[in-house]
């Protein structure tokens, strides 16, 4: 099964914002990348940013 997302710490349970942007504060391995990637990965749906749909465009017609 593929996932929609990386596993990488600063999508995982254990991970905290650290001072600087791309670093992050692990439960488990101290201080570490926003990138790094370790086997006690859980996944916290709640740091996913969401993507922004695309804009329509005011000059096309719906499609009924």
């Amino acid at each position: 099964m593929d996932a929609e997302y990386e596993k990488i710490c600063l999508y995982c349970e254990h991970a905290a914002p650290a001072y600087e942007s791309d670093h992050m504060c692990c439960d488990l391995k101290g201080i570490v990348s926003s990138g790094f990637k370790c086997r006690k990965f859980i996944y916290d749906p709640l740091k996913r940013i969401p993507r922004v749909p695309k804009k329509q465009d005011d000059n096309e017609m719906p499609q009924i």
